[in-house]
């Protein structure tokens, strides 16, 4: 009779703490620097998941090691739903299937709540490349094999392995410049200290629009509605560059399956707000909302999938 009272009465108080969350200030971490895609994305993001949780969400930006810094400290966090990671592809599987001694395991770190959004990469170079189109950057990278730099926002990022996977299926001599984000890495980029780079949507768009850097190819199957004028790379006859971004919350190991579901919701809610909806559409960005269980399953897969794409490939590890 007195388990049966405990066992009730301890239910009870996890409905009534399930019921109370978010009890104070909720903060997200995000790896990379403020400016970059993943900054602007989370900040229109948080605003609206701020109104409808009712309490102040706040962005905390701890750069560095493509992301994993952030990841890292969230793994540590309580796991009570005030502390998340807005992931991406970067901490949640490249990052860590390129190091020795990763500091954590995304498969078992982390708890999914939801993923937000995919997209693809723009292959982008400085104006004094002499090239408007895939061939003539080709043909130009050919003529100067060995003197090309690409950039990235980190060794180890998404960014860095599509500039590798495309260095190789397009036979070139590039050197890999990592930087500390992607704000860096465009502030390099216009000094003229690297010649080219991947990035996602919106990050370079006011560059495009200001002639400072020039798009002249995306990944995927498709245009990009922004830049119908830019074919993909398939397009342009180099294919196999299977990478697109994707972004998510997650929390720490162990986060409480209402939390979890309620965070789900809310974040589903407040990507469907009419608002939020346009901006993602001017910055093309394609929302895709999903349960906690198909985020997990596809953090798995690209973890795998880019452990055996660094294996195959030879990178040292770092």
């Amino acid at each position: 009779m007195r388990k049966s009272l405990l066992f009730a009465i301890l239910c009870s108080a996890g409905t009534a703490w399930g019921q109370a969350y978010p009890a104070k200030p909720v903060t997200i971490l995000n790896g990379f620097p403020p400016g970059g895609a993943t900054d602007l994305t989370l900040r229109q993001v948080s605003a609206k998941l701020s109104e409808r949780l009712g309490q102040p969400v706040v962005i905390e930006n701890r750069a560095g090691a493509a992301g994993t810094i952030a990841a890292a400290a969230v793994a540590r966090a309580p796991a009570d739903g005030h502390t998340l990671l807005f992931g991406v592809a970067a901490n949640l599987a490249v990052a860590p299937a390129a190091m020795k001694n990763p500091p954590y395991d995304p498969a078992t770190a982390f708890t999914p709540i939801i993923e937000i959004a995919r997209g693809p990469y723009v292959w982008m170079v400085k104006p004094d490349v002499p090239a408007k189109n895939l061939k003539e950057f080709l043909d130009w990278a050919r003529k100067n094999a060995g003197k090309v730099n690409y950039g990235s926002p980190g060794q180890g990022s998404v960014h860095h392995l599509a500039g590798e996977m495309f260095r190789r299926a397009a036979g070139l001599e590039m050197t890999h410049v990592p930087y500390k984000g992607g704000t860096t890495a465009y502030t390099a980029m216009l000094g003229g200290e690297i010649d080219a780079m991947f990035d996602s949507m919106p990050a370079p768009m006011a560059h495009f629009q200001a002639g400072k850097i020039r798009p002249i190819a995306v990944t995927g199957g498709k245009r990009l509605a922004a830049l119908p004028e830019v074919a993909t790379l398939a397009e342009q006859g180099v294919n196999g560059i299977d990478v697109h971004f994707w972004w998510g919350f997650v929390g720490p190991a162990g986060l409480p399956r209402d939390i979890v579901a309620k965070l789900n919701a809310e974040i589903a809610r407040a990507l469907a707000d009419p608002q939020l909806k346009g901006v993602f559409a001017k910055w093309n960005i394609e929302t895709s909302t999903g349960t906690p269980e198909a985020f997990g399953a596809y953090i798995a897969q690209e973890s795998k999938r880019w452990r055996e794409f660094i294996a195959s490939a030879g990178l040292p590890l770092q």
